[in-house]
């Protein structure tokens, strides 16, 4: 078989073709990456790539490939650079290698699934089980991206519990700590499958509403108050809210739509908690930070 640098397939051969059940047509112009193991995926990544591109070639790679019906695939590969920089591959088949095969296949696996349990536990709060601050911090990135490419409006919600160091030292951290359990899974059950929820940090949570206009997102968070309220650990719990949005006609950046939605909660705990604040209509008078919340709901449970 011949590939690109990229490893795109250029040219398969019959027997190469065969036994991954496919003509040499469905194989052509597909990235080799495609027809291997999560775990072979990684061992090229790692080495099998870095060595060719080195030394100009690498020997005796054992490598599993996924058949069309699924079937893994055993095979032993000699890749080398040619003088054109494409890849040339040669396959054979490991039958006679099939304990070593399957020790190296597990031993793959078994890193490639601590990669994924390191990177998931990474991006998670063990505590409440949401996403973390670093992983709201780039889903905000990315979904300020989409609404400006889609010409939608987005809302940002930003809250925490009142008076939470008050449960913790009454109650001890254990009650503090089923607080934010409860809070958590009141907002992961409310939430649509669209909505991004995060443990913004400390009792602070965060929530990024796609496709939202703000006077729907104050709706959604009507409904936290009132959820809430239904809640008790040990005492009954309120929230404050800060909402912030980002529109077609006022497309401000993610960073001064955190800030804002920060300002309105400051506002709303300022208002006596228990409500929520929302932020309004940009102003000039912003630049020196004189900008205030346009108004606040006031939730009397």
């Amino acid at each position: 078989m011949i590939t690109t640098k990229d490893r795109i397939i250029r040219t398969a051969n019959q027997s190469f073709s065969e036994s991954l059940s496919r003509p040499p047509c469905a194989l052509e112009g597909r990235c080799l990456d495609a027809l291997l193991t999560k775990a072979s995926q990684l061992f090229f990544d790692s080495y099998v790539v870095p060595t060719v591109f080195r030394e100009g070639y690498c020997h005796e790679i054992l490598i599993t490939l996924e058949a069309d019906n699924g079937l893994p695939l055993p095979k032993v590969v000699n890749v080398r650079q040619m003088d054109d920089g494409n890849l040339a591959w040669a396959f054979v088949e490991a039958e006679n290698r099939t304990g070593l095969f399957k020790e190296l296949e597990a031993a793959r696996s078994a890193v490639e699934e601590q990669r994924e349990e390191l990177d998931q536990l990474c991006r998670t709060d063990a505590l409440t089980g949401l996403a973390n601050r670093r992983e709201f911090d780039e889903a905000l990135k990315r979904l300020f991206k989409e609404a400006e490419r889609s010409h939608q409006p987005l809302a940002l919600v930003i809250m925490d519990i009142d008076n939470f160091k008050s449960i913790n030292d009454s109650y001890g951290h254990d009650v503090g700590d089923a607080a934010l359990q409860g809070l958590a899974d009141i907002l992961r059950k409310m939430s649509r499958d669209t909505d991004f929820v995060a443990r913004f940090g400390g009792d602070e949570f965060a929530i990024i509403l796609p496709n939202t206009a703000v006077q729907d997102a104050e709706d959604i968070c009507a409904r936290f108050h009132q959820s809430i309220s239904e809640f008790t650990c040990e005492r009954a719990m309120t929230i404050s809210i800060g909402i912030s949005d980002r529109t077609p006609s006022s497309p401000i950046e993610y960073p001064l739509a955190l800030k804002r939605a920060d300002r309105a909660l400051y506002t709303a705990k300022q208002a006596g908690r228990n409500a929520t604040a929302i932020w309004g209509p940009s102003s000039a008078s912003e630049a020196v930070g004189q900008s205030k919340p346009e108004y606040i709901t006031k939730t009397n449970i």
